[in-house]
């Protein structure tokens, strides 16, 4: 269909650039830290202001470039400009302080990008004006954030990074919070998460940073593409920036359980559209060496790579915690509100592969879930021609799969990405997972 591109433009000085003479289908600016921006950051800098927080220019940058990335992801429908309706090509044009440190970085962003995506990117850097985005250090006075800590966990208001949360504070560390709210779906899940944290350790209660950040659904492509594939490297960015600024060597904890992390397509027609990378291990190995390259110093860190969801939730120092307070996992909470009737808030669905993988944790953990499903697997039976029965299907058919087969799952995590000679402890995380799914799945009747 053609190559894209999107020209961020940073101030209200900058031109852009004119790609006017390049075979462009289309072309669109993106405009930020102006008074007409189409991204809205004010939340993040508010929240950053608030901390005496102060990213460094190169971490700003790096915030710069999610955005442009993000926008991109989310404005240019796969369908409309893919080639194949999947893979787009997309040129990114964006201003930076460092031109040239940044561009050194390219090849590793394109193959990041490429990763998370599928989709083939081209970045071109270029000064940005003179107008710096944070005011210049010397101007500033000198003021600490509220508490020391070199430690930022990423909150998603989901369980694993609840339980990632309560480990560090039952250990002493308080971690500051970064969750990025897309939408009215997990927002209030957070804030619950946040204020659960704060009521318990009161003696340590941990801030949050909250990193909301808007693009416009119009005056961009005119499209918009619901995949999402690249919103970890957003996250990450968001993480990484922030702990960047609690001192010269920090740490961004990213919690997750070991088969979300390495999501498998569960059948053979999901390897495009279901199965994202957002914290796989070769993933987070590009961002470690991005972070280091920048000169960021942020150590990334998945304590629960090898642990099940339902570990997680048997090996938290604090499950009761967990169990008396409202998470989500759900990948489309707002489908459980719309079966719970009118009024009802939004909800786990209950036959997603998170929800799935979530009911199936809490059996293997011996506890119950407090908080409703719309859907309930084993109260009626399950008709498979439904979206309702997808998922089921999938898993069971990966569990008869990996039965019968035993060479099948090595192969299967070895296609995810690079991993390393000794892909074992991926292995046996991912049985232990599919064993607490397949226990959970036992007595549901399918029509």
């Amino acid at each position: 269909m053609g190559k894209l591109a999107l020209i961020t433009k940073l101030g209200e000085e900058d031109a852009g650039v004119d790609v006017s003479r390049q075979k462009y289908l289309k072309a669109a600016n993106l405009k930020m830290f102006t008074a007409s921006s189409s991204v809205s950051v004010h939340a993040l800098l508010l929240s950053l202001k608030k901390l005496k927080l102060e990213p460094s220019e190169i971490a700003m940058d790096l915030l710069v470039v999610a955005s442009t990335m993000y926008a991109a992801d989310t404005r240019i429908d796969r369908k409309t400009f893919g080639e194949d309706s999947w893979t787009r090509i997309i040129d990114l044009y964006i201003p930076v302080s460092d031109p040239d440190r940044w561009s050194n970085q390219s090849d590793l962003l394109q193959k990041i990008f490429r990763f998370l995506t599928g989709d083939i990117w081209t970045l071109y850097f270029r000064p940005r004006t003179n107008m710096p985005i944070l005011s210049p250090r010397g101007n500033r006075k000198k003021y600490k954030m509220p508490y020391d800590t070199d430690t930022v966990c990423l909150f998603s208001g989901g369980m694993d990074s609840f339980i990632g949360a309560i480990d560090l504070l039952e250990r002493g560390i308080r971690p500051l919070l970064v969750g990025h709210s897309k939408s009215a779906d997990v927002a209030p899940y957070q804030s619950k998460c946040g204020a659960a944290l704060a009521s318990h350790y009161n003696s340590i209660p941990p801030q949050r940073i909250h990193a909301f950040l808007s693009i416009p659904k119009e005056d961009l492509f005119d499209s918009l593409d619901n995949t999402e594939r690249g919103r970890s490297f957003l996250f990450l960015a968001l993480g990484g920036l922030c702990a960047s600024s609690l001192s010269p060597i920090s740490r961004l904890v990213i919690p997750e359980n070991g088969m979300i992390s390495l999501n498998l397509p569960l059948t053979p027609l999901r390897v495009g559209s279901h199965s994202t990378r957002t914290t796989h291990p070769y993933y987070l190995g590009m961002m470690q060496e991005l972070f280091s390259q920048l000169g960021l110093g942020v150590t990334l860190h998945n304590p629960y790579q090898f642990k099940t969801k339902g570990e997680m939730l048997l090996e938290c120092a604090n499950p009761s915690l967990v169990v008396n307070t409202e998470t989500m996992s759900c990948s489309h909470p707002a489908a459980g509100r719309y079966q719970g009737g009118v009024g009802s808030s939004n909800k786990h669905c209950g036959y997603c592969v998170p929800c799935i993988i979530r009911q199936a944790s809490f059996r293997a953990a011996g506890q119950q879930d407090l908080f409703p499903y719309g859907i309930d697997l084993h109260s009626t039976p399950l008709d498979v021609k439904t979206a309702r029965g997808a998922d089921v299907i999938a898993f069971k058919y990966m569990i008869e799969k990996v039965r019968r087969h035993t060479s099948y799952l090595i192969a299967a995590i070895r296609n995810t990405g690079p991993l390393g000679v000794n892909v074992q402890p991926y292995i046996d995380v991912y049985k232990r997972s599919l064993n607490e799914v397949e226990q959970f799945l036992n007595g549901i009747t399918l029509t």
